[in-house]
């Protein structure tokens, strides 16, 4: 079977193909796949994993249920497939035996390890509507391979098998062959994408730029007052939140839980379990108390680091409401 870490060091991988090109953050953002691919982050390895270990496994569990609902015995598929092009490769789970009239088998992919946001990400049994995310993934390995369909089997929790198909869509193959050659040239220029969220931007630039001043564009202006606006709002029903609190609280009193007079539970108020903390400036005094101020004080120096500030927004005194 091919070495994937290995496959997708220098290459996309489909599964990755949303984040390339920026569609979805469900597995990190394109900057993150950039600063991968040129070094300045290291790819987490869930190799390990347990549900990375049972997938496999739980795909030979799954596979006669599939095959059931297909009509179509189910091979294993061990060929890499790469782009002739591209720096894009496919390694599948399955292809399914062909039909008379088809020209290359269909590939079948299975997902076994989902959690319950998977509800949110797949829709009815027997559509097309997984998210974004394993669209991507499934036009890339038709584009790949040639094959006409994909069929997703995802174990969704419950459990509950549903089945979904994918049909090859030309648009879509060019937007990815687009995407690809788009997001792989940022790579060779390691030229960073530009940043989508904030979490990003802290990235790219974690430091400002003492004394450089931007001059806001009337996009930009109307954004910072929305923000203005949305943080007053936030701001008072935080205010309303509390003073409903203040009359709720003192009218339970010591009482668990609270009922309806039809005995529905409308709420509970109990403690959460008690915890430890251990006072480690207080031991460290006491360990060295008969240290001399000179130990004292190379100690300190040797454990002492200094942490970059934040940066934070503060919105100008005009803007505050």
């Amino acid at each position: 079977m091919p070495n994937i870490k290995e496959s997708h060091a220098h290459r996309i991988g489909c599964s990755q193909l949303a984040q390339a090109l920026g569609i979805t953050r469900n597995f990190g953002t394109r900057y993150d796949l950039w600063a991968q691919h040129t070094g300045r982050q290291t790819r987490q390895d869930i190799g390990n994993e347990l549900r990375v270990a049972l997938g496999e496994p739980m795909e030979e569990v799954l596979k006669p249920f599939v095959e059931a609902r297909l009509g179509r015995k189910l091979r294993r598929d061990r060929v890499e497939y790469v782009h002739h092009t591209l720096p894009l490769v496919a390694n599948l789970d399955f292809r399914a035996e062909k039909v008379k009239g088809e020209r290359y088998r269909p590939v079948v992919d299975m997902k076994t390890s989902l959690g319950w946001g998977a509800r949110h990400r797949f829709g009815e049994d027997g559509t097309d509507e997984v998210d974004d995310g394993v669209l991507l993934q499934m036009q890339g390995y038709t584009l790949l391979t040639g094959a006409p369909v994909a069929y997703v089997a995802a174990l969704v929790p419950g459990p509950e098998l549903k089945l979904y198909t994918i049909e090859a869509d030309k648009e879509l193959h060019q937007m990815i062959e687009a995407g690809v050659a788009d997001f792989w040239k940022l790579v060779e220029t390691d030229t960073p994408p530009a940043p989508e969220t904030e979490a990003e931007a802290r990235q790219r630039w974690p430091r400002h730029d003492p004394g450089k001043m931007l001059t806001a564009s009337g996009d930009l202006e109307a954004v910072i007052k929305a923000y203005a606006n949305e943080k007053a709002r936030a701001g008072e029903i935080d205010r309303l939140l509390q003073s409903i609190k203040d009359k709720l609280i003192p009218a339970i009193g010591d009482s668990e839980t609270i009922a309806s007079d039809t005995g529905q539970i409308l709420a509970t108020y109990k403690a959460n379990k008690d915890g430890q903390k251990i006072d480690w400036q207080a031991m460290v005094v006491e360990l060295t108390k008969d240290y001399s101020p000179e130990v004292l004080a190379t100690l300190r120096q040797r454990f002492t680091t200094t942490t970059p500030g934040a940066r934070v927004l503060r919105l100008a005194k005009s803007l505050e409401v």
